[in-house]
Order: structure tokens, then C-alpha cells, then sequence
């Protein structure tokens, strides 16, 4: 939840459990009175929050696969184009940018021969990271789905994502070995 228009608007984000598929959309119009029902026995802060709101919006999360490839010959694809991921995480955005400065240091000194092979040793290097943040992230959703579970569950979940958190918050795509200091061929990429 945040503020927008220098506070005028409140947007807010909730995950409501769907019987039906859900049109493909960021602007797909909601229903305040379904939502509100979604939510019916939540706290007070909750419930008195969503008995203002005006208008909603529905937008269908849909679990997709990494593409099998993300490059021919000099082109390549990053972020969402190549392996889309739930928001479970909130590390989409941060992917992209991260492909993005992986993509530099993979082109940085590629002659326009070694571009291919620069581009599939990018792919090769991300998708290593980026399947093991994909998968987090819909571990986490599941996680935010599961009702009922003990203090002590929750407790222990969080314990054990704090090695996986230091890793996922603590990267640094330009130090990656195998993408610093590659010159084409010379590493057999």
C-alpha cells in the first residue's frame, strides 16, 4: 500500500484466490463489493480500509515458464519477455535491471563477432539466478495462500528464508565472475 497524487489516492495491492480465469489486463475493471466480501472477517484496519474504496482493479496472475531460449544470434530478450514471474517476491523489475547490467557486461568488450555467444553466456549466467528467484517467488505466493498455519510454521519459514533473502538482496550482477572479464571465445562461452 502506498500514496499517490501527493496523497489524494491510496493504491493497494491484495491477492484474492480466483474460480475463474481472469482476463489478461492491468486496467481490467474490479468489483469494490466482491472484494469487500473477499475480505469479510479480516481486522478492522483491513475491513475499514476497503469500505472506502471506489473503484478496483482485477488483474489475473498467471504462472509462466522461462522461455527455452532468450537469444538468436544478436538478439536477446531480458526481464518479463524472458522469464515472466509471479510478484510474490517483488524482484520482477529488479531482474530486468539486473539482466540489463548483465547484458552490459557480457557487450562490453564482445566484438560485434563474439555478440552471440557474449548474448548466450548472458542467458546461460541469468537463468541459473533468475530460476532460483522464480521459484521463490511462487513458493512465497503459495505461502501467502496456505491458511491456518502455527506462529511456529511461519517462524521456522522465516528463519529458513534468510540465507535466500541475503542472496537474492545482497547480488552483485557486476561482479559476477562469469560475466566480468568475458572476451568472446577465451572462456568458451
Amino acid at each position: 500500500m502506498f500514496p499517490l497524487r501527493a496523497g489524494e489516492l491510496l493504491n493497494f495491492v491484495c491477492f484474492v484466490p480466483a474460480d475463474t480465469a481472469m482476463r489478461e489486463s492491468w486496467s481490467a475493471p474490479g468489483d469494490p463489493d466482491a472484494l469487500r466480501t473477499a475480505f469479510e472477517g479480516f481486522a478492522a484496519p483491513v475491513t475499514g480500509l476497503l469500505q472506502q474504496i471506489e473503484s478496483t482493479f482485477w488483474w489475473g496472475l498467471y504462472d509462466r515458464e522461462p522461455l527455452a531460449e532468450w537469444t538468436r544470434g544478436r538478439l536477446a530478450l531480458l526481464g518479463d519477455a524472458a522469464h515472466p514471474m509471479l510478484p510474490h517476491l517483488g524482484r520482477g523489475a529488479n531482474q530486468s535491471i539486473e539482466d540489463a547490467f548483465a547484458l552490459a557486461a557480457v557487450l562490453r568488450d564482445a566484438s560485434p563477432a563474439d555478440v552471440p555467444a557474449a548474448l548466450r553466456r548472458y542467458a546461460t549466467v541469468r537463468r541459473r539466478r533468475t530460476n532460483v528467484v522464480q521459484a521463490n517467488s511462487r513458493t512465497n505466493g503459495e505461502r501467502h495462500d496456505t491458511v491456518n498455519r502455527t506462529a511456529d510454521g511461519r517462524d521456522r519459514e522465516l528463519m529458513d528464508t534468510r540465507t535466500l533473502r541475503a542472496w537474492i538482496y545482497d547480488y552483485d550482477v557486476e561482479a559476477e565472475p562469469e560475466l566480468t572479464g568475458w572476451a568472446g571465445g577465451n572462456t568458451g562461452g
